[in-house]
Parts: C-alpha cells; sequence; structure tokens
C-alpha cells in the first residue's frame, strides 16, 4: 500500500477513470450515505491522510468536481475506495448517471475542490453553477441537474423528475451552494 499523499491538490486537474458505487451505511467520513440515491464520492485510500478519516481533511468540506463528455458535476467527498488507485474515483450511481452512464468512465477529468466550487489557484466559481439553468416547471430534469430557482438559488435534482418544484418537492431536490 502506498503511502498518503501529504496535501489535498485542491483545484489540479486530473485525467481518470470512474466507477460507481450502490452501497448504503456509513461512510468513512462517518456520516450516513445511500450511493444508490446520493450524489457523493468515494476517493482513493491513498489521498486519506488521517488515521481517524472522520478527522480527515477530505471529510471538512471537499468536494470533486468530474467532467466527462461536455458535463460537469460537483459532489461531496464521503467515502473511502480502498480498490481505487489515485486517478480513480468511485461515484455514486445518481453522479455516474449525472455524466450520461452507469458504466465505466474512463478518460474523466476531476479536480478537488472546495466545496461550494472554486478551485484554486486561478480557479473560481464555475462548475455545476456556472452551467446551471433556470428552473422551468415541467421541464425534466436528471438526477445531479443544478438548476437556478426563481428567487435566484440553486437547487439541485437528487432523483429525476418531470420538473416539480424545488421548494415543493424536497424529495427530488436539494439546495445547492455555489
Amino acid at each position: 500500500m502506498e503511502a498518503a499523499f501529504a496535501a489535498i491538490p485542491i483545484g489540479q486537474s486530473r485525467t481518470g477513470k470512474a466507477t460507481y458505487y450502490n452501497d448504503a451505511g456509513f461512510g468513512a467520513c462517518g456520516t450516513p450515505i445511500n450511493a444508490s440515491t446520493e450524489m457523493l464520492v468515494a476517493v482513493s485510500y491513498q489521498w486519506w491522510t488521517s488515521a481517524n478519516p472522520n478527522n480527515d481533511e477530505l471529510c471538512q468540506g471537499i468536494s470533486v468536481e468530474v467532467s466527462y463528455h461536455g458535463r460537469t458535476i460537483t459532489v461531496p467527498v464521503k467515502d473511502k475506495c480502498m480498490g481505487c488507485t489515485s486517478e480513480h474515483i468511485d461515484l455514486s450511481l445518481p453522479a455516474i448517471r449525472a455524466l450520461g452512464t452507469d458504466d465505466v468512465l474512463n478518460g474523466i477529468t476531476w479536480k478537488f475542490v472546495r466545496s461550494g466550487g472554486g478551485g484554486g489557484g486561478g480557479g473560481g466559481g464555475g462548475g455545476a453553477c456556472a452551467n446551471a439553468r433556470n428552473w422551468a416547471a415541467g421541464t425534466p430534469y436528471t438526477a445531479g441537474t443544478v438548476v437556478r430557482y426563481t428567487d435566484g438559488r440553486y437547487y439541485i435534482a437528487e432523483h429525476d423528475n418531470p420538473g416539480y418544484d424545488p421548494i415543493i418537492s424536497t424529495w427530488y431536490w436539494d439546495p445547492y451552494a455555489c
């Protein structure tokens, strides 16, 4: 087993592979997860530096921005992938579907970001919020889609839906920070 990396390279673009999983229980950050319904990512054990993963820097507001064939999502780090190399990430089922498939993705680009977007080193905003559409009733949305609601707040579709109102249909939508 390789030693853990000393620092999280915020904003540094990487090329690699994404797989998916759909486990439920507690993630490495010590919080309940359901990878079959929740947008999240597990990153390689090689990135974790704390003996107690609950205290790891990765659990302190770090997300991963993933791009593949013109689609970009930003998902929080909530778990550790013991079978992943440093360039391989394991997305939840809704997250990989938001990239257009539920198969192995080779040639993705991804980077660590502070939750809420941003990239470090001259990066900044961007990601899902920069590509957010204005929400419209009756417009179908797939899981992982970020929309700008009529009051200017952002929401992410946790489940596919036919255009339900994010304020009313909270099972389908979660608030999203940009």
